[in-house]
């Protein structure tokens, strides 16, 4: 009779100390689509290679060099966020390693999980398969661009009116 009451003192502290563990939540998510379906749903599509990756709190703040664009990307740096741990759906980036990167626009934000297509690019080679060809962007933006065509066009401004000032002045000095 005590052997059973020490057993059941036994099982009765188990099951409390069980209780007073801290509760612990894994990612959990439907497998993603197809890359079709993927791209429809995600505001942007890209793949490029980790340059610089800064932890911000319980984010992980990720800068990337885009080398092709399906969707939603015209910038050829651009910078996303992901959750700081697997845990909470985190996708563990490594500098200098490409990826295929499906992203939501989130306040001004891309953001990016384990839920989606995210993958290595070397991994994701049915998803480039399907795309085909992204669009590859140039090493400036358009808005650099245009920056660049306004500072180009004031210096060539200036050179002419230098020149033609010149050519004035010496046209005067032979009167």
């Amino acid at each position: 009779m005590k052997f059973i009451k020490i057993v059941i003192a036994t099982c009765l502290l188990a099951v409390s100390l069980l209780s007073l563990a801290p509760s612990t939540f894994a990612c959990s998510c439907l497998p993603p689509g197809t890359p079709s379906e993927e791209l429809a749903s995600h505001d942007a599509v890209f793949a490029g290679k980790v340059l610089n990756i800064k932890e911000k709190g319980e984010e992980i703040e990720v800068t990337i060099e885009v080398s092709e664009a399906w969707k939603g990307m015209t910038n050829k740096e651009t910078t996303f966020y992901t959750p700081s741990n697997s845990a909470a759906c985190g996708v563990n980036f490594e500098t200098n390693i490409e990826y295929i990167i499906y992203a939501n626009n989130d306040n001004g934000e891309l953001h990016t999980n384990l839920c989606s297509r995210t993958a290595e690019l070397a991994f994701a080679q049915e998803d480039v398969a399907e795309f085909g060809e992204g669009t590859p962007l140039n090493s400036l933006s358009a808005k650099d661009n245009e920056g660049n065509f306004t500072t180009n066009f004031g210096i060539s401004m200036l050179v002419l009116i230098g020149l033609g000032s010149f050519w004035f002045v010496s046209k005067r000095k032979k009167k």
